[in-house]
């Protein structure tokens, strides 16, 4: 009797285990390819997506004393009644956002805060007499803070390191009557000014009115789109200085309190 060769590619399979054949092992590479292509796609198009940039967002609430460093930490001013003989006195708080807590301390202790913060409060208390105020609280609340809060928070230009200091980087500041007569008052990280110093122009906003200057100018009125203006001094912007930098308020106050009103 012939022996049988003992040939390897002729070998049965493993009971129960069927082995693949070409069909199955072409299958395989082709769906080993396309998970690979897939894969790669992938990482190609977050490579070629930038990452969004986070807009800072202003924090809060957190409540900030307007005279906390003061000797007298209350406002004392007249009212209406009996030919602005009588006065009040009380010790105003507020609670504020601000896209650093740290701010409106450091703005408090800013040149002339102090007074023109007293200012602002002496002069609404003076447009009452004292049984409006004790029946109203609210509303007079809530003129003291329209009062208070653009010089709390008062518009920004840049890198600015005050209110009315001049931004290092385009030379621009605010304008002698930015405090008194600027409308304008959007948030510091959303808003741009455009400045071109060799064409003399300027733009808040990429799609406000273009405003031109020939450089002299102390006082000049920009204006956004909604027709709001901010007042800007470009005597002392760059020569070739070309770009957007940030304009608006650091912070808000969402509510003025002035606690216990003592009238005498």
């Amino acid at each position: 009797m012939a022996e049988e060769e003992n040939n390897p590619a002729e070998e049965q399979p493993t009971e129960g285990k069927a082995q693949p054949t070409k069909k199955d092992r072409g299958a395989a590479k082709l769906l080993g390819g396309l998970v690979g292509l897939i894969a790669t796609g992938s990482a190609l198009a977050m490579m070629a997506i930038p990452s969004k940039v986070v807009e800072p967002r202003m924090t809060g609430p957190f409540e900030f004393a307007f005279f906390a460093e003061e000797d007298q930490t209350d406002v004392i001013t007249n009212t209406q009644d009996n030919n602005f003989s009588r006065y009040i006195k009380f010790e105003p708080t507020s609670l504020v956002f601000a896209y650093d807590q740290a701010y409106p301390t450091q703005r408090r202790a800013e040149q002339g805060f102090i007074v023109a913060m007293r200012q602002a409060m002496s002069r609404t208390v003076l447009k009452y007499e004292l049984a409006h105020i004790y029946d109203h609280p609210e509303e007079f609340n809530e003129e003291l803070r329209q009062a208070a809060e653009p010089i709390l928070f008062p518009v920004c230009v840049g890198d600015a390191l005050t209110s009315d200091g001049q931004d290092p980087q385009s030379g621009l500041m605010m304008g002698d009557s930015q405090a008194t007569a600027g409308t304008f008052r959007g948030d510091f990280y959303s808003h741009e000014i455009k400045v071109n110093s060799k064409k003399g122009t300027l733009q808040i906003d990429g799609d406000g009115p273009v405003q031109s200057f020939n450089g002299s100018e102390t006082n000049l009125m920009v204006e956004d789109r909604n027709g709001k203006v901010v007042y800007v001094d470009v005597t002392g912007l760059v020569d070739d200085f070309e770009g957007s930098i940030r304009i608006g308020v650091k912070g808000r106050i969402r509510r003025l309190i002035t606690g216990t009103i003592t009238a005498q």
